[in-house]
């Protein structure tokens, strides 16, 4: 079994509201990324360094109050065939 860290749900539409910044592409931008990674990790996609990085530069959001660690129930080999 492996583990990720994903964003807690919710957490980046809240934060592109709470910011006042209206669109996806300038929501990202501010935090140093492009939209399709912004739309991947609304997904579930995992979390960078760089990005939590980009989100205490740009709001000063901490990892503990963004984020999360899941744990994914499919083994690597299991993912490969799905």
């Amino acid at each position: 079994m492996t583990s990720r860290v994903v964003f807690k749900e919710g957490f980046l539409d809240r934060a592109k509201r709470m910011s006042g910044i209206k669109t996806d592409e300038s929501f990202a931008a501010a935090i140093g990324i492009n939209e399709e990674r912004l739309e991947n990790m609304k997904a579930g996609g995992e979390v960078g360094t760089d990005v939590l990085v980009g989100l205490f530069d740009a709001f000063g959001f901490t990892p503990g109050e963004v984020v999360t660690v899941v744990r994914d129930t499919k083994t690597r080999s299991q993912k490969l065939v799905a």
